[in-house]
Formats: C-alpha cells, structure tokens, sequence
C-alpha cells in the first residue's frame, strides 16, 4: 500500500538549526527489497516547507559511507546514497525529478516520465539546490555514528519545469525517498513506500507516496 505524509510548514525553515529539525517528526526509510539485510542502514528523513521551497534532512545511521564519486552527475547510486523522487503534477503531467545524493553531497538529477529517456539536469543548475552534507557525526541519544545530507528544493525551479505548480496548503504531489548502495560492502535497497517490483527499480512512480503541503496556520 502507497504511503502518505504531510509536510508541515514553516516560515523559518530556511535557517533551521539541528535543533528545529529535531522537533519535526521523521519518515522512516525502512522497507527493505530485492536484497534482504539484518541491518540495513538506519535511514530518516525530516521535511518542511516555507514560501520559497521545500527543505529535507536526511540522517543516516551509517559509520563509514561509501564515497567514490566527487563530481556531479556522476553514478552516486553506486555509494552510499540517499534519493528523492519526486512527481509536482501526478494528476496532470507524468514526469517526475529524481534527486540522488550520496554522502559527500554529490548529486545526479534527472527529470522524465517512466520507462523513457530521463533527461539529466546539468551541474552548473545544481548550486540552488542548498546542499550540505557531514560524515562522522555522533548521536548521543543512541550512542551511534551518522550521517547527514540537507536539500532544499526551490519552488520557483519546480515551476520552471511545472508552469502551473502553485505551493499552496492542500497541494498533493507524489514521491519516495530511498537508501541504497549498489557497490557498498553490503549493497542495499530500501525505501519509504514499498515500491512493486520482482527486480531493483525505484523508477516506479506507481508506487510513489502521497507528499501534501500541510496548513499555514
């Protein structure tokens, strides 16, 4: 069954610090497919939205993150990665973006409709994108390492693809969030919505989840 998440707002989400984003309660990126581990990276991801855009904290229970890969557009997928798909206008326009980020922030954007020719996004568009990643962080709470990669998503570059796409409170978009790591010592796939497939593929956007901006107020 797809999932659903509302994604709350706020008018200072731009300048969150740590300890804001800890108070906003987090999607669990926990199903695991096609490759079944004991203990797949611990994954979390914590949403918000302002006026301008949609902002993301993913937190990964991970020691040591695969990093190959340091330019954009590159294979991210191959290392520790975290990825964002997502669908603006499901009821109008089947295209969709997947942003796919591994540890050290490297990101490879695509946008296009299922089972055709994705159309890569080049990396002189991507520093609007507010990324930031950090290795070696220590959760107290759980006495265990992690990782984290922020990502914000500027509704003015989703309406440069979606011309009719208004953020407003109510608005209903498609998407998933997943882990993986194809060439990691122990590669995995996990997501948040399950996704409907005998073999790995999370270019399933029948399987992406329900994402709707929450109230203002």
């Amino acid at each position: 069954m797809n999932k659903s998440y509302e994604i709350p707002y706020d008018e200072a989400a731009a300048d969150f610090d740590n300890a804001h984003w800890q108070q906003l309660t987090p999607v669990s990126v926990a199903h695991q497919q096609w490759l079944i581990l004991d203990h797949p990276p611990e994954t979390e991801v914590r949403t918000v939205y302002d006026a301008n855009a949609l902002h993301l904290q993913f937190r990964v229970f991970e020691i040591a993150p695969l990093i190959r890969h340091r330019h954009n557009g590159a294979p991210v997928y191959e290392d520790s990665c975290v990825e964002f798909f997502l669908q603006p206008l499901p009821l109008q326009d089947e295209r969709y973006f997947n942003f796919e980020l591994n540890a050290a922030g490297m990101l490879l954007l695509e946008i296009g409709e299922r089972g055709k020719a994705r159309k890569r996004i080049t990396a002189e568009d991507n520093g609007q994108f507010g990324i930031r990643s950090e290795v070696g962080l220590w959760d107290r709470a759980s006495s265990r390492m992690y990782w984290e990669l922020h990502l914000s998503v500027p509704f003015a570059f989703l309406q440069d693809w979606f011309p009719s796409f208004r953020a407003i409170p109510g608005v209903v978009m498609k998407g998933n969030f997943y882990k993986c790591g194809d060439l990691t010592p122990e590669p995995h796939y996990v997501s948040w919505s399950p996704v409907k497939s005998a073999t790995p593929d999370f270019h399933r956007s029948s399987s992406f989840g329900m994402l709707m901006l929450g109230s203002r107020n």
